[in-house]
């Protein structure tokens, strides 16, 4: 598939067909992660797959954004929001935060080595670790297009417990958890965005 296409053709799915992800093709994405680059070129990057619905419970458990949200606090989210394109994410969102990580074929886990641990981070330098992983995330969400596949960010409130439930190393973090799998319904459209209007010369 050309590389254009596949930018065009990648989304964020948070409801999976119950069908496998083939082996060959996640090893593939996960390859293509490792390709991504690196601050300091040694690619501190290690992948968790959590295989065992038991330990995506434990999962769960521990990251308090993951819970069933009530009608009540859905509206309460999304109420000041005038973007109705982002109003409309969140509105889908919300309510399978946690179903999504107990029903996707593939739930991934990407962790990155700290120099510094984030609470004395004081400058852009100091996350050099934490923007690179983002390189390799983005790889991993390109190539699951490449392949028919799709999946979603989710950013880890609570870090700590997260660690020491999956027995994580220290001196490494969590970027994100990535569920993944075959899309099971329509994908909600991306906001337009003119280039033109991005653009700046000289200055902004």
């Amino acid at each position: 598939m050309d590389f254009y296409e596949i930018v065009k053709k990648r989304r964020s799915i948070r409801e999976f067909q119950s069908r496998p992800v083939e082996e060959e093709k996640l090893l593939r994405v996960l390859d293509a992660g490792l390709k991504a680059p690196s601050h300091n070129h040694q690619r501190e990057w290690e992948f968790i797959l959590l295989k065992n619905i038991e330990r995506r419970k434990e999962v769960l458990e521990v990251e308090p954004s993951s819970h069933d949200f009530s009608s009540e606090e859905i509206n309460d989210w999304t109420e000041g929001m005038t973007d109705q394109l982002e109003k409309e994410m969140y509105l889908k969102a919300l309510p399978v935060q946690k179903r999504m990580l107990l029903s996707a074929p593939e739930v991934l886990v990407i962790c990155f080595k700290m120099r510094k641990a984030l609470g004395n981070c004081k400058t852009l330098f100091d996350l050099n670790s934490f923007a690179s992983v983002w390189c390799c995330i983005e790889n991993i969400l390109l190539a699951l297009a490449a392949e028919g596949l799709y999946g979603v960010t989710k950013i880890p409130y609570d870090t700590m417990a997260l660690k020491k439930a999956l027995n994580i190393p220290e001196d490494y973090e969590v970027a994100a958890i990535i569920p993944i799998g075959y899309p099971q319904k329509h994908v909600i459209k991306q906001k337009s965005v003119s280039l033109q209007q991005k653009m700046h010369f000289d200055r902004w």
